[in-house]
């Protein structure tokens, strides 16, 4: 079960500068910081993440030490899909900011999405800490929990799955269900090679590949495809 992601409120700084030749350099960087954060959170009300991405880096380099606009930052890389990024822009918030309690759950959630279980729980649990009543970590912090559980299970099945096929190392079945255990747990870079290795050995239903529930999220990958086909045409 995947946790909440706290949507943060786009915010946007505006900073008073006097206008006229007296303007300090401190002043012009912050009111040019100020505008790219504008822009930054302008580009991402309208879906545009890479863009504000850029916008959004520059005024953080003009103004590091700005939680508002590293939030942004951080918001806008997850929504592009760089989550390492993200956690990255997120762990630098809460150093200036530890009781930020949006940072702190979103950075929970990245963990969680990277199956990082023990860095979720403990993000929450230090949530928790500064707000006992918060109820949307609690509710997160036992999903990461029961996700951390699910994912031991299946790292277990991933054991006993190659301890079967180095015991039958001709035998396709156990190289099959070792390709299940791993698309299961989402590794699709093991699960593809013990698939194709199973079908080096044999195995060949096909068909069931198709409707197998442990290898739903497997079908999702072009590559799963090319293998089948490359099967199919081989046979």
């Amino acid at each position: 079960m995947r946790t909440p992601f706290i949507a943060l409120t786009l915010g946007v700084l505006l900073v008073g500068v006097a206008h006229g030749q007296d303007k300090t350099a401190d002043q012009k960087r912050a009111a040019a910081a100020a505008q790219e954060n504008a822009r930054g959170a302008a580009l991402l009300r309208e879906g545009k993440a890479e863009e504000a991405i850029v916008e959004l880096q520059q005024a953080v380099d003009a103004a590091p030490s700005s939680v508002l606009f590293r939030s942004n930052l951080a918001y806008a890389y997850d929504r592009q899909g760089k989550v390492d990024e993200a956690v990255a822009a997120y762990r630098k918030v809460i150093e200036l900011d530890p009781k930020n309690a949006v940072a702190r759950n979103n950075l929970a959630n990245l963990y969680s999405k990277k199956g990082q279980y023990e860095d979720a729980i403990r993000e929450f649990e230090d949530l928790l800490q500064l707000d006992p009543a918060n109820a949307t970590a609690r509710a997160n912090l036992e999903s990461a929990t029961r996700n951390k559980g699910i994912a031991g299970q299946r790292q277990d099945q991933i054991g006993a799955a190659l301890k079967a096929a180095e015991a039958s190392p001709k035998d396709p079945r156990p190289a099959y269900d070792a390709a299940r255990a791993y698309a299961r747990l989402g590794d699709a870079e093991n699960a593809l090679a013990w698939l194709a290795r199973a079908f080096e050995l044999g195995y060949d239903k096909l068909d069931y590949l198709n409707a197998d529930p442990d290898l739903a999220s497997l079908r999702k990958d072009p590559r799963f495809t090319k293998l089948l086909d490359e099967r199919r045409a081989g046979r």
